[in-house]
């Protein structure tokens, strides 16, 4: 089966930005599958991308902002880590720009929300990260991704050093 995911989110000058990831389910049939339901659910609306890697990647899934304070997500549970380190051999995404890939501590099965979305060239996240899509089309979604990945951030404490500010906000992800 094939999927597309469309994200809606809104930049830091108030634009609407579209970015269309094909999911891979024959890659990362587990990533993929936690992705679709929280994204059909609702889950990822109105969260906002708490990270940038300039050159490197957006990452978001695991936070919103209300009254000026960053609260976290509702907790989802854990999946399985579907990359080479783990000894997952089906994946073989790389993470070049416009890949997305769930996020993860450094325990290999711990991926629950949080996805990135590449904004560069990283081999050596390569067979460490479970990539599960890849950006669609060269023209509106490439050109929305690499907007997004010039915005500004700043230390906002908490551990946030590179927190996109104004806010890149998720306004919606849908999974058709």
């Amino acid at each position: 089966m094939q999927y597309i995911a469309t994200f809606v989110i809104t930049d830091q000058d108030g634009t609407d930005r579209i970015v269309k990831i094909q999911l891979h389910p024959d890659k990362a049939p587990k990533s993929v599958e936690n992705f679709v339901k929280l994204a059909n659910s609702g889950y990822y609306n109105g969260l906002c991308f708490h990270r940038i890697v300039p050159g490197g990647c957006l990452q978001g899934g695991g936070y919103k902002v209300e009254n000026f304070t960053i609260e976290e997500a509702p907790e989802v549970d854990s999946i399985y880590g579907e990359f080479a380190s783990n000894g997952w051999t089906q994946n073989d995404i790389k993470h070049v720009f416009g890949t997305i890939s769930m996020a993860r501590t450094s325990i290999p099965d711990s991926a629950t929300s949080q996805f990135f979305l590449c904004i560069g060239s990283y081999p050596s996240w390569d067979g460490e990260y479970a990539a599960f899509g890849t950006i669609v089309d060269e023209q509106e979604s490439k050109a929305n991704l690499t907007i997004l990945g010039e915005s500004t951030y700043g230390y906002v404490g908490g551990g946030f050093t590179t927190f996109p500010y104004p806010l890149l906000v998720i306004k919606s992800v849908s999974v058709a």
